[in-house]
């Protein structure tokens, strides 16, 4: 049985087994929730378009509800949906949705089950900035839904204040006030219920936190009526606390309006003794709290500096690292640790009190993770996008998914987070932290100095700048070398100045300190003022080995109260490539070949060469061939310019990539794989393009456009020697990328975002507006071919590796659709395929980190007090 729960968190749940992560998805879940607001009647199709894709064509948006069933059923069972020609709805006896169960209850008046139901507001964080008619059609349920809440919370109350159950009524309504914090009735009611049950001390408390709530988050002065009851049950608290306590004297009064009482010889008689005990009472509150102010004066002593190594299961241990991206990041209050680690490559958060981490779902190969200033959410990064997700549960949410790279992010005071751009020759680029905004560079390149990259920011917490890396190249005088600085950028001109010479991945201590990593791996601290954004003072070494990577990664963070935390390391964050087999048994291709960076891995038709993308220490990003497996390798490409993405030519003979210039621009070249003659330009594109294919016959060169270009990304393509200007193979106003040729030349497989995430989806080539499959029915990337072509491989949302059998002959058809092996620790792009396909379809060539010594994460608690300390001297 699926439980759909709406009511807090939206979570969707399967009482035995998991829930495939294709399901979890931002379209299928807001679905699912359409679905169950509707009810057992269901909701018509035309609304769940309009609501869903509001900005799409009938035609399109029709289409793309057919694709969110399809993925749904695929994932969770083909009867969960039950579909008319024009409405759907959920099938009641296969889920469980609390919204049902909830207003159930209300109308059986089962008010205890009712709100034992109801665990937050409806669909709370969960969010469809693109549709103004769905976010309004959900606060209207939303509203109703908290109504009936707390109306059954004070029928609750008042039934355990009749039965004299004082402390029950004020557990209801503690919780109806926890509702609606801003409410001057509730407050109220929760004020009169506490004097009731003896805590008049506690009601006057809640009053002073809700008059300070109110004029924090209001910006006015609350309602004088609960000033009046506090000074009321006040003065009646004092009057009890200075009253003796006789066995023959009255019970309390329970009303919360103190009386006056009658002067009465009695009392006359007890009024001196009644003022001395008064007296002793004030006179002890004035030496209680005479001495709290004097500790609170007094400066408090230094705390112990505590400097250990952090024990990690090895079933929860860090991914290795990388040198593009970061694995740690640490809460503004020292209590959690964000990393990326265990089998499955996911965001693990520990806390600070416990053994082990908890992993948070649907974050499988992301990486970088960032917090967001209040440590309530964690942000992380994949290629090209940027997701947050709620400590308190949830699927991740997708803030972003264009411009941005892998190699760091930071969430700012202003809510805006800054993060990498996807490929050099670009500034940072910032977004607001919520759904569908739209990004905008940040910071811009000073190419006459030589910047070819900036990363790894860190928002100062005062909101005025920022701090990031640049990298340069050929500003020392070497050719083609790498060389790094910190510099502080300007919210929100984004003007930028360098203010430390030689350094990497700078993080800002609020002693009032910068951190940074040299490049002979020297972890650095100086005085810096984040006012003037300026260095004051001068450096000192904390210690060496610090773990770096060729792109600058680290890992590094301090919080905000004062832990440090840190890896020391050997290694690079190089990578070597591997032999896959079906099962998912590894066997290294070459230990003698790695590289600081290897991507877009190509074999030669006969599968005895490879041709790659390679870096080695700091030079710019060559092509290589290889002779499999450990046979001799050259270098095909010359310094300078970064060449990526080979593609062998059907012959064998010749090798096609993708050139990058300073501009911006891309030449497509083709070269002998021996280096035995100059290279050929095939096409020259002001934008970024990527993905080379050939079509088997040679007749044409298929690519696509970078997402950042007019189209945000398209598949075209060109017929050398025929066409003069690219022509538009898939070209719509969504994403189309990865495109891939069958053996025979008759279908292409490529990746799509129309329905909210990547899938794939097959067309006949090269007459493409034909016909089209769905492959994936859900997410999926990297598609390639078997060599026989009656398989297709791809990456599914989980990080498998899946194959799907198809056939071509008569007509197209697919079959059984297998999950190989996890994937998840192997390199992989949105983008891009990063693996390769054996000729015998039985092995796959990937790439993954290279494992050295393990590293060493270290861990210094109130490191503040040893920087304090060394200031003294």
């Amino acid at each position: 049985m699926l439980i759909l729960e709406l009511l807090g968190t939206l979570s969707l749940r399967n009482e035995t087994r998991p829930v495939p992560l294709a399901a979890q998805q931002k379209r299928p879940l807001g679905l699912l929730a359409i679905l169950s607001l509707g009810g057992r009647q269901g909701v018509s199709r035309d609304r769940i378009e309009a609501y869903l894709w509001p900005e799409s064509s009938g035609a399109r948006a029709h289409h793309a509800l057919d694709q969110t069933v399809y993925a749904i059923r695929q994932a969770l069972g083909s009867d969960l949906l039950l579909s008319t020609a024009r409405e759907l709805r959920l099938n009641s006896e296969l889920v469980r949705v609390d919204v049902w169960e909830f207003e159930q209850a209300i109308r059986a008046s089962q008010w205890t089950v009712a709100v034992g139901h109801y665990k937050g507001p409806l669909l709370d964080g969960f969010h469809f900035a693109d549709s103004h008619e769905l976010e309004s059609w959900i606060e209207t349920n939303r509203t109703r839904l908290r109504l009936e809440y707390q109306e059954a919370l004070e029928f609750l109350a008042n039934l355990a204040a009749e039965a004299s159950n004082h402390s029950q009524s004020v557990a209801w309504l503690r919780r109806l006030a926890n509702s609606d914090p801003l409410s001057a009735g509730a407050t109220k009611k929760l004020m009169r219920a506490l004097a009731a049950a003896g805590d008049r001390a506690g009601a006057v408390q809640h009053a002073r936190l809700y008059q300070e709530l109110v004029r924090q988050a209001l910006e006015m002065e609350p309602d004088a009526e609960i000033a009046d009851l506090a000074a009321a049950l006040s003065r009646h608290a004092i009057t009890e606390a200075a009253a003796p306590r006789h066995r023959s004297a009255a019970p309390d009064n329970p009303s919360v309006t103190p009386s006056v009482a009658a002067s009465t010889p009695g009392v006359k008689g007890r009024s001196r003794r009644d003022r001395t005990v008064l007296y002793a009472v004030i006179a002890l509150a004035i030496l209680v709290s005479g001495t709290a102010i004097w500790g609170w004066m007094r400066p408090a002593p230094a705390k112990q500096v505590v400097r250990y190594t952090l024990a990690i299961d090895s079933s929860e241990a860090m991914v290795p690292s990388t040198g593009w991206s970061g694995r740690v990041a640490i809460s503004p209050d020292g209590s959690r640790l964000a990393y990326f680690g265990g089998p499955r490559s996911r965001l693990l958060i520990r806390t600070r009190n416990e053994l082990h981490a908890i992993a948070v779902p649907g974050t499988e190969g992301a990486t970088s993770p960032f917090f967001s200033p209040d440590g309530r959410q964690v942000g992380f990064l994949r290629d090209f996008i940027v997701q947050i997700a709620s400590l308190d549960g949830g699927p991740p949410i997708t803030v972003l998914d264009s411009l941005t790279g892998v190699s760091g992010a930071s969430w700012g005071p202003d809510n805006f987070i800054y993060a990498d751009a996807f490929s050099d020759l670009k500034g940072l680029v910032c977004v607001e932290a919520k759904p569908g905004a739209g990004p905008r560079w940040f910071t811009t390149l000073d190419t006459a100095r030589g910047e070819i990259d900036h990363a790894w920011p860190d928002v100062l917490p005062n909101g005025k700048g920022v701090l990031f890396t640049v990298r340069f190249r050929g500003k020392n005088g070497a050719k083609g070398r790498i060389s790094h600085a910190i510099a502080v950028a300007d919210i929100p001109s984004g003007k930028h100045r360098v203010i430390v010479k030689d350094a990497m991945y700078a993080r800002y201590a609020s002693s009032g300190h910068l951190l940074y990593v040299t490049a002979n791996k020297t972890l650095m601290v100086v005085p810096f003022d984040q006012n003037s954004m300026k260095v004051t003072g001068e450096p000192t070494a904390l210690t060496q080995g610090m773990r770096l990577g060729l792109g600058g990664s680290a890992d590094l963070a301090v919080s905000g109260t004062g832990t440090l935390v840190y890896a020391t390391g050997v290694g690079r964050g190089d990578q070597e490539l591997v032999w896959v087999t079906r099962d998912g048994k590894t066997q290294p291709v070459d230990p003698d070949w790695p590289g600081s960076y290897l991507g877009f891995p190509a074999l030669s038709p006969d599968g005895k060469w490879l041709a790659v993308a390679r870096v080695v220490v700091d030079e710019s990003f060559s092509i290589w061939i290889k002779r499999l497996d450990r046979g001799p390798s050259i270098k095909l490409t010359l310094d300078g310019n970064d060449n990526y993405g080979p593609v062998w030519t059907p012959d064998g003979r010749s090798v096609t990539f993708l050139s990058t210039l300073a501009t911006g621009a891309t030449d497509l070249w083709t070269k002998r794989a021996d280096g035995g003659a100059q290279a050929v330009m095939q096409l020259h594109e002001k934008w970024n393009l990527s993905n080379p294919r050939w079509s088997p016959d040679g007749q044409w060169l298929i690519f696509q456009t970078d997402i950042a270009s007019p189209g945000s990304g398209d598949i075209l393509a060109i017929r050398p020697g025929i066409d003069t200007a690219p022509v538009p193979v898939v070209a719509t106003t969504f994403t189309e990328m990865s495109p891939a040729l069958s053996p025979d030349g008759r279908w292409l497989a490529y990746i799509s975002n129309e329905t909210g995430e990547d899938a794939i989806y097959v067309v006949p080539f090269p007459n493409t507006g034909t016909a089209r499959w769905a492959i994936s029915g859900g997410a999926g990337t990297e598609p390639l071919w078997s060599h026989r072509g009656n398989e297709l491989f791809y990456r599914d949302g989980s990080g498998n590796l899946v194959a799907v059998a198809v056939n071509t002959n008569p007509i197209f058809s697919l079959g059984r659709s297998t999950a190989l092996f996890s994937a998840a620790g192997f390199t992989s792009f949105r983008f891009t395929p990063q693996y390769a396909v054996a000729p015998d379809d039985q092995r796959f060539l990937m790439i993954r980190p290279l494992e050295t010594s393990t590293d060493k994460l270290i861990v210094v608690e109130n490191w503040f007090e040893e920087l304090r300390a060394k200031s003294r001297k």
